[in-house]
């Protein structure tokens, strides 16, 4: 107990250090000091400038504990590192005593506390950004000079990323990077402290998360993954059918189920008439889902299969079109075949009934708290 709390003395002691030496990234308000703190704004952010303070608080009780999510709520962009790795000892103190209410509240308050900290403000200064960014994102170590033409908060940031500290550079497609962190090693802290359909949710969303889910309006990796995904949903809502965000596993399981049969506005997995297959894989893929035993996904994979099999004058007998679309032109022979293809598979879109964001860390949030 006595090597506890002086192991508590020491992180905390840290955190108090460090609050006090944040890097100030954003310009002052006030003129007096300002030619000195803009030279001092010139120099990049060191990842080593913080250092251990001598020891000198009161061994720590439990209040510490239940103030730990204020202590989260103080980290923000201007913030170090090392006060993320003083918050990530003291969980591990406090976690094992810790309610089931408490630690979700714990993991929901870090990732918050994570995005704050990875939040940016490239300017039109910062133009040498993207190519800094894609260096960075291939493993490669940016040369000084060009480092240097960036701001001190996104050298900062970039020299985490060269120093493998838990902070990484991701490519969101149509020219966008941003910066993020390891979901699984954020997951790997709190997870033993779940119950286990709470602890397969979220592990689940730490490791699809680590990707990215869109690349150009296109579906970011094969089908193959995309029924693996399908079916982690199904198992987990016939296996939790009362289990953690069964709402939020449900709605996750109606966007692949949907994908599964839909694709997406760059994604397809047949040719414009739905006759053929794009890729010679896909059909043993659409076959085997469709074998699946007591399953809402074999049922949509044999009506693909079916609809797929349909001659164009059986599909205008089964499912007749109007003779002009929407806009009062003639249907292209790809209209004809997707409208066919939904009569035929009746599946709303779950954009259209869902607003939550499950594609973004462990959480699935509405997407009105994003903004």
């Amino acid at each position: 107990m006595q090597n506890t709390l002086f192991s508590l003395t020491i992180v905390m002691s840290l955190l108090v250090a460090l609050s006090g030496c944040q890097p100030n990234v954003e310009m002052p308000a006030e003129s007096n000091d300002r030619q000195k703190l803009e030279q001092n704004n010139q120099q990049p952010l060191s990842i080593e400038q913080s250092k251990s303070a001598v020891v000198t608080e009161p061994a720590i009780d439990a209040k510490t504990c239940l103030a730990l999510s204020k202590s989260m709520e103080k980290i923000d962009d201007t913030s170090k590192i090392e006060a993320i790795y003083g918050i990530q000892e003291l969980l591990k103190a406090c976690l094992p005593t810790a309610s089931n209410t408490e630690v979700l509240s714990l993991l929901e308050n870090y990732q918050a506390m994570y995005e704050r900290f990875l939040l940016t403000n490239e300017t039109i200064e910062d133009k040498n950004f993207n190519i800094v960014m894609e260096i960075a994102d291939e493993g490669k170590k940016v040369p000084e000079p060009l480092l240097k033409t960036l701001n001190p908060k996104l050298q900062y940031l970039i020299r985490l990323v060269e120093d493998d500290a838990d902070v990484r550079v991701i490519y969101q497609g149509e020219g966008y990077y941003e910066f993020t962190h390891d979901l699984q090693a954020m997951a790997d802290i709190f997870t033993p402290y779940l119950r286990q359909d709470q602890k397969a949710f979220i592990e689940r969303l730490a490791m699809d998360n680590q990707k990215i889910f869109w690349f150009d309006a296109a579906i970011a990796f094969s089908l193959q993954e995309l029924i693996e995904r399908a079916q982690f949903w199904e198992n987990y809502l016939a296996l939790y059918p009362k289990g953690y965000a069964h709402q939020d596993a449900k709605h996750l399981f109606e966007i692949y189920r949907y994908l599964l049969v839909f694709g997406s506005e760059n994604t397809q997995w047949t040719d414009d008439s739905i006759h053929e297959f794009l890729d010679p894989e896909y059909r043993p893929l659409m076959l085997k889902l469709a074998r699946r035993p007591n399953s809402v996904l074999a049922r949509d994979a044999q009506a693909l299969l079916d609809f797929i099999a349909l001659s164009d004058s059986q599909r205008q007998e089964k499912y007749p079109t109007p003779d002009m679309d929407e806009n009062s032109d003639e249907m292209s022979e790809w209209a004809i075949a997707s409208y066919q293809k939904a009569e035929a598979l009746s599946l709303q879109s779950p954009w259209e009934t869902g607003a939550k964001n499950c594609m973004n860390g462990v959480f699935c949030v509405e997407k009105d708290a994003e903004e």
